[in-house]
């Protein structure tokens, strides 16, 4: 089995418009490889033999977790086909400036979503910021992990970087035994060589490698797949934005020994998810935010 662990997909009627909006803030550096529906993302997983996929919703305000929850539900339970309820796993996204993210956290529990996802510059949060730590926290007591956007954001050049590997050290310092997995390699895009060793003494630290594009070439980008701890790395593309089948050839050709792609491209990503408790329910049957 290979299971994408941190791709995009958006409704039908919204993807146009999303990925436009996204498109304009990178000025032509990246050219998306699908169009950010369903529909393409399981055509395209289908080509590249991509078995199960995580998508990684953002709660960009306070306010949009529970169309994101909604959604999350509607997907698992067959809304948008059967194939989509049997490999795309929907993700939760609590913003961590939600008043009621202690409850919503609850709803995702309950709910058996095993994770959300944050992105610090699209949410306007420095996650390394004290007043975090109660949520994360949470998170950590609820048994969910954490998938972040990690260093670097071509669409956002202008930033400094608020989600490295010292960022994110920070936070699993201040909140032993999250599990977080941070994405792109661990944030080492924008980062000083090395940077991203900080990370291995906390083992509830999983990376992705989501490597950006502009950094495909890049010598630390291929020490650190090379040389990163197999059984915290998961295999992930940020599709729609990069092809599968690329990421997948560039990870095996750095990664090449049998039992580590094992590891990385399934066994890592199974146990993460719960994989094997993965269950349909009516949407109806659920609990709404702020009626629960």
């Amino acid at each position: 089995m290979v299971v994408d662990f941190h791709t995009h997909n958006f409704p039908a009627a919204l993807a146009l418009r999303a990925v436009e909006l996204m498109l304009g803030k990178l000025n032509g550096l990246i050219v998306p490889a699908g169009d950010g529906t369903i529909d393409t993302e399981l055509r395209d997983m289908d080509r590249t033999g991509v078995d199960c996929c995580v998508n990684c919703p953002v709660a960009t305000k306070p306010g949009q977790f529970d169309a994101i929850f909604r959604r999350a539900i509607a997907v698992r339970s067959g809304g948008e086909g059967e194939s989509a309820a049997q490999r795309i796993f929907q993700l939760g996204s609590v913003h961590p400036d939600d008043p009621d993210f202690a409850e919503h956290i609850r709803i995702l529990k309950e709910n058996g979503i095993p994770g959300i996802k944050l992105h610090p510059q699209y949410q306007g949060v420095r996650i390394a910021d004290p007043k975090y730590v109660p949520f994360f926290t949470a998170l950590r007591d609820a048994g969910l992990f954490v998938i972040s956007h990690c260093g670097f954001d071509p669409g956002f050049s202008d930033w400094p970087i608020i989600s490295g590997p010292e960022q994110i050290a920070a936070i699993l310092t201040a909140v032993p035994g999250l599990k977080f997995v941070a994405a792109h390699l661990g944030g080492h895009c924008g980062s000083p060589p090395r940077a991203i060793d900080r990370l291995l003494p906390f083992v509830n630290c999983w990376i992705d490698t989501a490597v950006m594009c502009i950094c495909d070439d890049d010598p630390e980008a291929h020490r650190i797949v090379r040389e990163w701890p197999a059984h915290r790395m998961v295999f992930g593309t940020d599709y729609f934005w990069r092809d599968e089948a690329k990421l997948m050839a560039w990870v095996k050709a750095l990664r090449p020994d049998p039992a580590a792609q094992k590891l990385i491209f399934s066994e890592n990503a199974q146990r993460l998810l719960g994989i094997a408790g993965h269950h349909t329910v009516t949407l109806d049957a659920l609990p709404v935010a702020g009626n629960a």
